[in-house]
């Protein structure tokens, strides 16, 4: 038992660092969302890929936002939150007590690596969705109508918080995602493609880099 005792002393210093580097690495696709959701394109975009993800309605989502003061990435933890068993009512609460979203999901003991998980599949699904968009835009303009949803309303406070640099990157992504989509005619992004293949590199190099290694691929 003894020896039992010791090796966990001697493990639990490990977990330490990667559970720093999970969360990290959620923070980094969260702010990505709040910053790319400065334009009004992938705004709405973000708005029907969070809708049909958490299976909620658009005008919730709106409300949650204007309730609690949440950009799209705090939204997105918000909602990550309630799947692991917190509620937005308890969620709400922690928020009006002065606490922050981040102190919020800590105290909850927060599942950052699958949060981590979710959140890089989350910014790929809003990029897939920016390139299909410039593929074709009629069913994001139909859904809108169908959602009553109007991105230059969709705004709150809390949608300033990006600093310089984020917005910057997410604009690189964005006119990627775009210019991909230029000259194809249907169908959705291939993931093999060469371009994609070295800018999904290069944005690795970032995250290791902490942000010292741009994008390889030229953008126009």
């Amino acid at each position: 038992m003894r020896a039992l005792y010791l090796a966990v002393l001697l493990l639990a210093p490990s977990a330490v660092p990667a559970l720093a580097a999970d969360q990290d690495k959620a923070e980094k696709q969260i702010k990505m969302m709040t910053a790319l959701s400065h334009d009004e394109i992938v705004r709405s975009i973000i708005s029907r890929t969070f809708a049909d993800v958490f299976k909620i309605q658009r005008a919730q989502l709106l409300a949650e936002r204007r309730s609690l003061g949440l950009n799209y990435g705090s939204l997105f933890l918000a909602h990550e939150l309630v799947l692991s068993g917190s509620s937005m009512r308890q969620i709400s609460v922690q928020l009006r007590g002065n606490r922050t979203l981040l102190e919020v999901a800590n105290s909850s003991s927060a599942d950052w690596k699958r949060i981590a998980s979710d959140a890089k599949k989350m910014t790929d699904r809003i990029n897939n969705g920016i390139y299909k968009h410039f593929l074709h835009d009629e069913a994001d303009k139909q859904r809108d109508l169908e959602d009553h949803y109007v991105a230059s309303v969709d705004l709150i406070r809390a949608d300033t918080e990006s600093t310089r640099d984020e917005i910057l990157r997410a604009g690189d992504d964005y006119r990627f995602w775009r210019n991909l989509a230029a000259p194809k005619n249907v169908g959705q992004v291939d993931t093999k493609n060469a371009a994609v293949e070295n800018y999904s590199k290069a944005r690795d190099a970032i995250a290791a880099t902490h942000g010292t290694t741009n994008p390889s691929t030229p953008i126009q």
